[in-house]
């Protein structure tokens, strides 16, 4: 197998561009001319403007890939999929890789709506699945089984983002069938992500958690797409594992989504932001005040509910006509973070006070900041009634209760409250 120097770029069978890796391994993007007449820029950012000249990415962060094109690849639980499935194929180790040869392995599979050819063939795609099955095969990688795996987990798990084994399906709205979502489905289906437990670090009820999480969200007036839990065999054990609908397609229609770090091009691994620059870039990409304070209050929701694994890549745009706007809100559950502070700093704060985040609202100009904060803290305050309605066992939920009624500015909210 010969890696891939050369890529077209396609969205809803019209081809955008071309990618090209030169000598150097610089990646150079250009429009295609009939896309420059008549198609939208893919990124908010100027650099995107429509033009025919060939231009790289702003940085070499992304290993020269551009950052629109760096979010049709998975990271965490995709990527291992990818690697070893192109050692077992080609050869390949991870450091021969390139970009280009792992955009030809997602091929029409991404995130979003852009598609790459020529494609990477491998597994052919399933039309019945099973998810304990795939709830076995993924149980195999993460203990490192030697034996192949099922050719469907490498096709369906390998394309979503985060650490966490997971899934894209198609599944029967009212029913229990789960088909490939990677075909036209049939108008009873709808397109869904599951996410299964990791084998370590992960507590049983970890679907049952994310879900209490998405319905504390809800209530704190984020805009979420909607869950559910679903049920699988695993080894002969039934578990509840947590879905959510995917956005980005509505029946067969692809939307192009594009990360925030992807439209500033910084990376997701470490922290490289603040809050106020976020919101000014939500300000910048949709040109939306009402979309700046949905922005601000997911920041709010995070620094309450103790979702500290809140970097670049959980905050995303969709296009739509020719305006970009926010996603709905996604992977909000309970997360320590890196020496318990938030990847994305809250006025200068990894662990905020709540002057810092009414620093950051008065800087952006959000309106009713402070009832933006009181609804937040008290759909919030609610977490043991979530987890009880959800059967979250009363041990698990009052130790994530004890960390999040722990943080200085959920205190300070109590405190301003009494």
């Amino acid at each position: 197998m010969k890696h891939i120097t050369q890529l077209d770029v396609f969205m809803a069978g019209t081809r955008v561009g071309g990618l090209a890796m030169d000598a150097r391994g610089v990646i150079w993007f250009a429009y295609d001319p009939g896309w420059v007449a008549n198609g939208q820029p893919l990124s908010p950012m100027k650099q995107f403007a429509l033009s025919t000249t060939p231009f790289k990415a702003s940085s070499a962060v992304f290993d020269q890939l551009h950052g629109v094109f760096n979010d049709a690849l998975p990271d965490g639980w995709g990527l291992l999929l990818m690697d070893r499935y192109l050692k077992a194929a080609a050869g390949w180790s991870a450091h021969e890789i390139t970009p280009l040869d792992r955009l030809a392995y997602i091929g029409a599979r991404a995130m979003g709506a852009l598609e790459f050819r020529p494609v990477i063939k491998h597994h052919e795609t399933q039309a019945e699945l099973s998810l304990d099955r795939l709830a076995e095969e993924a149980l195999l990688v993460q203990e490192g089984s030697a034996a192949d795996v099922l050719g469907a987990l490498y096709l369906y798990g390998g394309s979503p983002g985060g650490a966490r084994p997971k899934v894209t399906v198609a599944m029967e709205r009212g029913g229990q069938a789960c088909i490939s979502g990677f075909t036209n489905i049939p108008d009873n289906f709808e397109h869904w992500i599951v996410k299964y437990r990791s084998k370590d670090g992960d507590p049983d009820s970890m679907g049952r958690i994310e879900l209490a999480y998405a319905r504390m969200a809800h209530a704190a007036g984020v805009v979420m797409p909607p869950t559910q839990l679903v049920q699988a065999t695993v080894r002969g054990k039934n578990e509840d594992f947590f879905a959510v609908q995917r956005f980005d397609r509505i029946g067969n229609q692809k939307l192009h989504v594009i990360s925030l770090g992807g439209v500033l091009e910084i990376t997701h691994r470490a922290p490289s932001i603040d809050y106020s620059n976020l919101l000014k870039a939500v300000g910048f990409a949709t040109k939306d005040q009402r979309e700046v304070s949905q922005a601000f209050r997911r920041m709010v929701f995070n620094v309450l509910a103790h979702n500290k694994d809140d970097h670049v890549k959980n905050f995303a745009f969709m296009q739509m006509g020719k305006d970009f706007v926010l996603t709905p809100a996604f992977d909000l559950t309970f997360s320590a973070g890196i020496n318990n502070m938030h990847t994305t700093a809250i006025g200068g704060e990894g662990r905020p006070q709540l002057a810092a985040v009414r620093r950051v609202a008065k800087e952006l100009d959000i309106l009713k900041a402070d009832a933006i904060i009181a609804q937040v803290f008290e759909a919030v305050s609610g977490w043991m009634s979530f987890a009880a309605e959800l059967s979250i066992p009363t041990e698990v939920a009052q130790e994530y209760w004890l960390a999040i009624s722990g943080e200085p500015c959920f205190a300070e909210q109590l405190v301003s409250d009494l």
